[in-house]
């Protein structure tokens, strides 16, 4: 768009790059910032808001309105760090089981270090990751009904 008045970039006062918190077809907001920064009137609008999490740069003028916003780069990807997160979540709370199990155990047996703790976490996460096909845990009896068999 030009227009009389310098056209989109003509009045740039300032530049300023951000990664966007918050977007509409009003305006963005920047991650850090409180305000909302709306669009000048001669701007040309982007056809869509930028994505939360993208970086842009923003050609502000003087009056703080944005003239023109261009994406650095993208937002990242929703599947990767969920796939993280799930696996420090699954981690962390082995190693909270195994503190707690050993912790108990230490207060029977001398023998207990504070080193077993990882050792431990490290089996039963191991175990918590194979899948739900695999052949139970060497020594689990959970399943015999040897028992109930018996008339006695």
């Amino acid at each position: 768009m030009n227009t009389g008045n310098g056209g989109t970039e003509g009045r740039v006062a300032q530049r300023l790059e951000g990664t966007i918190d918050g977007a509409n077809p009003r305006g963005i907001r920047l991650a850090g910032e409180a305000d909302w920064r709306n669009y000048s009137r001669w701007a040309d609008k982007p056809a869509s808001a930028p994505a939360r999490g993208a970086r842009v740069r923003l050609a502000l003028d003087a009056s703080g309105f944005v003239r023109s916003v261009q994406i650095v780069d993208k937002p990242p990807t929703a599947g990767a760090p969920a796939a993280d997160r799930d696996r420090t979540i699954s981690r962390l709370a082995v190693l909270k089981a195994a503190a707690t199990f050993l912790g108990h155990l230490g207060q029977v047996r001398e023998e207990v270090r504070s080193d077993h703790v990882l050792v431990l976490a490290e089996k039963w996460y191991a175990w918590v990751q194979q899948d739900s096909c695999s052949p139970r845990m060497a020594g689990s009896d959970a399943g015999s009904t040897d028992a109930a068999a018996d008339p006695r």
